[in-house]
């Protein structure tokens, strides 16, 4: 079977081996093969073969696989505007001849020739049934577009709409919340968002396998937290604003004054010393273009569904990474972030995003290879110095890549991510706090002891079932057997762990 679409493009140009989301093929009918990942190969019979030329398949690309940035951008940089003004010339009003005119130009910031006029009905840049876009589209009246594009030329994400996650933005968590918390007081609900905090900040020192910070910068990041939501959205990826929440995170030592000037990347270092790389970030001089970029993709990101939003901001972020350190602490907190702000959550309270990350560090980091695994599978070349200095080879080859990321399979994961802390750690956190109360009052019940006393004793009893060790009976000699036992059975009855 012959190649269609953007493989052929890909091949007839000699294009950077981008992964598709859809692959067409030549073939004797129609049918599709889905793969596990959640790409498709699509086979088409002879009647829908076009012309052999950028023209045709990429006409044949735009209609049936969607558009792919990335490979548009690498395709416009090797054939130059010579091919696309004969194609936009040969079909004036055509709807995908004039998306190649305005793609052309957005994606590598050259205009065609101005002579050429079209014309037609205000067509997509994205067709809202197959992709989450910009709720708010300006109309670019030279290509008569209407730009619904999550971002700019600089740096552009695209989520395309899935089933997975159509139902997972569709889950209405916001209600399933004010249901849960609808049965608990204001005092209650207070004591577990304090503890939520503190579980939300260990978690995601955690996730970097960090050691616990000193209680002062665990106190720091609490705090940052707290502010999650509260600012004036335009400063929230301000260089200078995210450089302050940046200082706040990291060891003093290592504060910084602004983006990255050198080469970094994600690795871990082997018993021999050398290096492991996970994930090469993109190159330092193309930082603050593209953070700009996901500056204007949180702007035009307002009003779409709040975890699609929050996934566009926090993972363009810490695939741009823009510091030496702590991007993936900011990462989690723009997501934070842009939960308060949608208004998912109600009272301030703190989703502890982190720890379900962390209870399932599997799909996290499924989530973050699904982006770096095509580049770290030999794409992308560069040379790494015993002194740990990077240099990219080919950033040439690389840079759309980076610059225009497909972001769906990461939506679909925050979209469920979040869902799942609503649903298991939510209610997990709010059962205990109410069990605990329970506990404390069947104690006071046999002995009023004072709170300090009573909290050892209930920590003990949870870290041993329910009973009190022989062991640790010592350390309560002012009780006698009998009253340890009703206190064990009080316990046990507030937790209900004697039910099967």
């Amino acid at each position: 079977m012959s190649d269609l679409g953007y493989q052929w493009l890909i091949h007839k140009f000699d294009l950077p081996p981008h992964p598709l989301p859809v692959v067409s093929k030549l073939g004797t009918r129609l049918r599709e093969t889905w793969s596990g990942d959640g790409s498709v190969q699509r086979e088409y019979p002879t009647h829908y073969q076009p012309a052999d030329s950028l023209a045709g398949h990429l006409e044949f690309a735009l209609k049936h696989e969607g558009v792919n940035l990335a490979v548009l951008g690498d395709l416009f940089r090797a054939s130059g505007p010579g091919l696309v003004e004969a194609a936009v010339a040969a079909k004036p009003t055509g709807r995908y001849r004039r998306q190649m005119g305005f793609f052309y130009e957005l994606l590598t910031g050259e205009q065609l020739d101005q002579s050429l006029k079209v014309g037609g009905n205000y067509a997509p840049a994205l067709d809202p049934a197959r992709y989450l876009v910009a709720p708010n589209p300006t109309l670019d009246r030279r290509w008569r577009i209407r730009d619904n594009l999550l971002g700019n030329g600089l740096f552009c994400p695209v989520i395309r709409r899935t089933e997975r996650l159509d139902l997972a933005l569709a889950a209405p968590l916001g209600e399933e919340l004010a249901t849960l918390l609808a049965d608990y007081p204001p005092e209650m609900f207070q004591r577990v968002n304090d503890y939520l905090y503190l579980k939300e900040t260990r978690s995601t020192f955690d996730i970097e396998h960090e050691p616990m910070p000193e209680s002062s910068r665990l106190q720091r990041f609490v705090a940052l937290l707290r502010e999650a939501g509260r600012g004036p959205e335009a400063d929230l990826l301000d260089e200078e604003k995210l450089t302050e929440r940046q200082n706040l995170i990291v060891d003093s030592r290592y504060a910084v004054t602004g983006y990255r000037e050198s080469q970094n990347y994600v690795g871990e270092q082997r018993p021999d010393f050398s290096q492991r790389i996970h994930y090469i970030c993109p190159a330092p001089e193309w930082v603050p273009g593209m953070m700009d970029g996901l500056s204007v993709s949180l702007e035009r990101s307002a009003g779409l569904p709040v975890l699609g939003r929050a996934a566009v901001v926090s993972f363009g972020f810490v695939f741009i990474h823009p510091f030496e350190d702590g991007n993936g602490r900011l990462h989690r907190f723009l997501i934070h972030d842009l939960l308060q702000r949608g208004r998912l959550v109600e009272r301030d309270l703190v989703l502890p995003v982190s720890a379900t990350m962390l209870r399932r560090m599997v799909d996290y980091d499924a989530a973050l290879e699904r982006f770096s695994r095509p580049l770290m599978s030999g794409w992308v070349d560069y040379d790494l110095g015993n002194d740990g200095h990077m240099t990219m080879r080919n950033s040439e080859q690389v840079e759309n890549y980076y610059r225009y990321p497909d972001l769906t399979a990461q939506a679909e994961y925050l979209a469920e991510t979040v869902a799942a802390t609503v649903r298991e750690d939510v209610v997990e956190e709010l059962g205990f706090l109410r069990a605990y109360d329970r506990a404390r009052a069947a104690v006071r019940e046999v002995v009023d002891m004072p709170d300090r006393r009573l909290d050892l004793l209930l920590r003990l009893l949870h870290s041993n079932g329910g009973r009190l060790s022989k062991n640790k009976r010592g350390r309560f000699e002012e009780l006698t057997s009998r009253e340890i036992t009703q206190i064990e059975s009080g316990f046990r009855s507030a937790f209900a762990l004697d039910r099967d």
